[in-house]
């Protein structure tokens, strides 16, 4: 079964991570995010910027990190996973043993935008609590609550332009879910989770198969942000084995000198990934 992408703007977009809870602020012509602590990061994450002291958060405690155009201001760098060259995706020039693996899953999974909210609620936070038992996640936990999961799963019906998918087994019961959005060039691929079996049986190869055939025949879509670069955990790997790429980019960081001092000494690696400096450019 086919499905359409719609594009939003970056307003529509803010609106929507706002209304599903995240800490969204607008300052000069950039949306920045608010990440654990008092730490910022545009919104778009991915995008380079050139900017001004309009454009900045005021943060006199924590700090914040984003990509910039000119090299010479910068001062780390962030990676992202990136799936390039989308438009030439065709399950002919995958590999063997995973288009294997995609043909046995759609025979077990169907993919489809989900539009039944009592299923959504219902499977879809069985499908979660499933995830968290399987993984600990531990950004936005509260979701592993029946009230607050069912909030976010109305937050997400209503904005009409995120792309919500989930994969069905033969009985029609929801196993997976993921949240794409659409903006300028690029589809951020947000969130995904599965019922574990399902997991086991290819729901995850089946439905980001679906979704890069769509993104392939979607005239504006010239790269899909799957997320940034955690060092080359297991889902680096997962990703970069279907054709991702990491992709460096020059990033301006800003931290003040208390919380640097308490993350080199508290938390030395992650102090060690967000000072990655500009030779990771070259």
């Amino acid at each position: 079964m086919s499905f359409k992408i719609d594009q939003m703007t970056i307003d529509e977009f803010a609106k929507g991570r706002v209304t599903a809870g995240d800490r969204v602020a607008k300052v000069g012509s950039v949306y920045w995010t608010r990440t654990k602590g008092l730490f910022y990061r545009p919104l778009l994450s991915y995008e380079a910027y050139s900017l001004s002291d309009n454009d900045l958060p005021r943060v006199f405690i924590g700090g914040f990190q984003c990509v910039v155009y000119d090299p010479k201001v910068a001062n780390s760098a962030i990676k992202f996973v990136m799936l390039n060259d989308v438009e030439h995706y065709d399950l002919a020039g995958v590999g063997t043993h995973r288009r294997n693996s995609i043909k046995r899953a759609a025979k077990l999974f169907a993919v489809r935008p989900v539009d039944d909210e009592i299923q959504f609620k219902e499977q879809g936070f069985r499908a979660y609590c499933s995830f968290y038992a399987r993984t600990r996640y531990g950004y936005k936990r509260g979701r592993t609550q029946k009230d607050f999961f069912y909030k976010w799963a109305e937050s997400l019906l209503k904005s009409p332009k995120t792309l919500i998918l989930g994969g069905y087994d033969n009985t029609g019961d929801l196993k997976a879910v993921s949240i794409s959005c659409w903006v300028g060039h690029t589809l951020s691929y947000l969130t995904f989770f599965a019922e574990t079996t399902a997991l086991k049986n290819g729901v995850h190869e089946i439905m980001l198969h679906r979704l890069r055939e769509v993104v392939s025949q979607t005239n504006g879509i010239h790269e899909v942000f799957l997320r940034r670069y955690q060092g080359g955990n297991g889902m680096d790997e997962y990703y970069v084995g279907r054709g991702a790429k990491v992709v460096v980019k020059p990033a301006k960081l800003h931290i003040d000198p208390v919380s640097t001092w308490a993350l080199k000494s508290c938390f030395p690696a992650k102090y060690a990934t967000l000072f990655q400096q500009s030779d990771s450019l070259k």
